[in-house]
């Protein structure tokens, strides 16, 4: 029997020492890249810049400074692009302007919440739906072709297990 606890700390920990390197968004999905960035083509051939590792977010999420929140999903989860985008340039701001904001340390719970704790008194709080079938959060390595690692429901996604 899998320890969900575990099994995700074990996934996150690849995170600990990288710095937060972009922040941006998918409609409402926050997505978050770490580790030096890199130039990659998509299927379209289109250039774009990757981290090492990539997280992106489609539950409940809020990024907190010294015991203050600054940022929840709440700011992408409004129909206008214009200001999804601003919301999301704002959230780059803070994890990726003018700091060095580095991966200090993970926790996470049986239910697929996490806690990413950050440099200067930042943290990055994932809390998990608990809709089954319903993806929460995933981590994966850009332009790779290895299984993502998913958070559905609440629960990993199996098929992200080898």
């Amino acid at each position: 029997m899998i320890n969900t606890r575990q099994e995700i700390e074990g996934r996150l920990s690849v995170l600990k020492g990288l710095q937060v390197s972009a922040v941006h968004h998918a409609a409402d999905m926050l997505t978050v890249q770490f580790g030096p960035l890199r130039e990659v083509s998509n299927f379209k051939g289109a250039v774009k810049h990757v981290g090492q590792w990539a997280l992106h977010v489609q539950c409940d999420w809020q990024i907190e400074r010294d015991g203050t929140v600054l940022a929840t999903q709440e700011v992408l989860a409004v129909s206008d692009d214009e200001e999804q985008h601003r919301a999301a340039e704002r959230i780059s701001d803070l994890l990726v302007g003018h700091q060095r904001i580095i991966v200090e340390s993970i926790s996470a719970n049986a239910s697929g919440d996490v806690q990413l704790i950050l440099s200067e008194g930042t943290r990055m709080i994932v809390t998990s739906g608990r809709t089954p079938e319903y993806e929460d959060w995933r981590l994966f390595e850009p332009d790779s072709d290895a299984r993502h690692f998913v958070i559905e429901g609440g629960k990993i996604d199996p098929y992200s297990l080898p």
